[in-house]
């Protein structure tokens, strides 16, 4: 009976995983996108298209620069609230056991006090951590998730295939209507771009 419960969890899961890919994988792709071997080029060319309000931009860099971050106007994390939130669970979980543990099994030892703080930070410290761990990856599991099926990528094997954005290049992939993808290219092509591929 366990082992069948098992089995209809997971293929709940598996058919939630398959309806995200089909969803990502559906959605027609319209922009360009361009390599960059120097990194100011590549921030200045962000920098450009962020003054245009009806495209959306995904970097690729072989590690992490703040420059970028930068140029795309130092967007801020929702994780940070997801981790606060769950640790606040944590503590609030903590008090709430403990307390109620110590008065559903009084265990008197001397004159000291049933409900005694010191216990109570002890374990809120453990769950505190614990369920803010909790919240973390699952913070990036759904924001990543979501945030994923909001902006589609090239769909071109020329994309699929490029190996050197982990390497040593930098690229910029704009997401826009047909009618942007002109304006888009220009951009790109102002600051040196190595190679300029467009999918409509």
């Amino acid at each position: 009976m366990f082992l069948s419960k098992i089995k209809k969890l997971l293929r709940v899961f598996a058919g939630f995983i398959g309806f995200i890919i089909k969803r990502i994988k559906g959605k027609p792709f319209s922009g360009v996108w361009a390599t960059f071997e120097y990194l100011d080029d590549t921030c200045n060319a962000i920098a450009k298209l962020k003054k245009e309000k009806r495209i959306k931009i995904v970097t690729h860099s072989p590690c992490y620069r703040h420059e970028i971050m930068d140029a795309l106007g130092n967007p801020t994390s929702r994780l940070p609230v997801a981790t606060l939130f769950c640790g606040i669970v944590g503590v609030t979980a903590a008090f709430a056991m403990v307390v109620w543990m110590s008065l559903e099994w009084v265990l008197p030892v001397s004159g000291k006090s049933i409900i005694s703080l010191n216990p109570i930070i002890i374990i809120a410290f453990e769950l505190t951590i614990l369920f803010s761990v909790y919240g973390t990856v699952l913070g990036m599991l759904i924001f990543g998730i979501k945030d994923r099926l909001k902006i589609t990528l090239p769909k071109s094997s020329q994309y699929k295939n490029y190996k050197r954005f982990t390497q040593d290049r930098f690229g910029i992939v704009v997401c826009c209507e047909q009618a942007m993808v002109n304006q888009a290219e220009s951009i790109l092509r102002e600051f040196s771009p190595e190679e300029v591929s467009r999918e409509t």
